[in-house]
């Protein structure tokens, strides 16, 4: 299976976009119609609801900012140069950005506003709210703070850090299924997802990044397992 982790701010939306506080009166009306073209998805109550279907947290003002951003910001170029990628490479998406603490309803309606729903394969473990009777907490996942703490031991002297590739590295070692993968973010990942990542430096997927995405899905090296120890605790050592 090969996978694309996926950022969004800087990828598919440029950082200078802000259209969605011009039209953000419109979000109703814009639910309304994504609805009528696509009915297995709750556009308008996500926008409208007091509290979001299917137990996605932040308040309604969020919420109809959210869907803004994807409709007005989202750059349509970039979303078709991501499309190719998908389609060429017969790839599957999996959520890397800060933008998964919107929880899987959520993304899957983002990504249906482009058809990239059918594509979407999962998120990387996030720190995200989850609904617990009428309350909201907070998801931990000391796996990942496992594994961080494993590439920093190993990191070479000099080489920058992002914490989000240890996550992904994570998420790889959690499944086996995946053989390929490539990681497209504006954020400078390399260690330890080097030979696996796109940096996009020029605020939205451009061509040139699409390309070499799909050059480095043709890369069949997986699966990507970690080794045992460092997941160790004193239950289960």
């Amino acid at each position: 299976m090969k996978i694309v982790f996926l950022d969004i701010d800087g990828v598919l939306q440029p950082a200078w976009s802000r259209k969605r506080f011009e039209h953000i009166n419109e979000i109703e009306e814009v639910a309304s119609r994504l609805e009528a073209r696509n009915p297995d998805y709750e556009y308008r109550a996500y926008v409208t609801a007091g509290q979001g279907p299917h137990g996605t947290p932040y308040s309604r003002n969020i919420r109809r900012y959210n869907l803004a951003a994807v409709y007005f910001d989202w750059s349509k170029s970039a979303v078709a140069y991501f499309t190719d990628i998908l389609q060429k490479s017969d790839a599957k998406i999996v959520i890397s950005s800060d933008w998964r603490d919107e929880g899987e309803y959520a993304i899957k309606l983002f990504l249906s506003v482009y058809g990239l729903d059918k594509y979407y394969y999962g998120l990387v473990d996030a720190s995200y709210y989850v609904s617990v009777g009428d309350r909201y907490i907070k998801r931990d996942f000391p796996r990942q703070k496992q594994a961080e703490k494993y590439f920093q031991s190993i990191r070479p002297e000099g080489v920058y850090f992002d914490s989000r590739a240890s996550e992904i590295r994570d998420y790889l070692d959690q499944h086996p299924e995946v053989t390929s993968y490539v990681a497209i973010d504006d954020r400078n990942l390399g260690f330890p997802v080097d030979g696996h990542f796109v940096h996009v430096r020029r605020g939205e997927l451009k061509a040139e990044d699409c390309e070499l995405a799909k050059k480095l899905l043709q890369q069949e090296d997986g699966p990507y397992p970690l080794p045992r120890e460092i997941f160790k605790t004193p239950e289960n050592s």
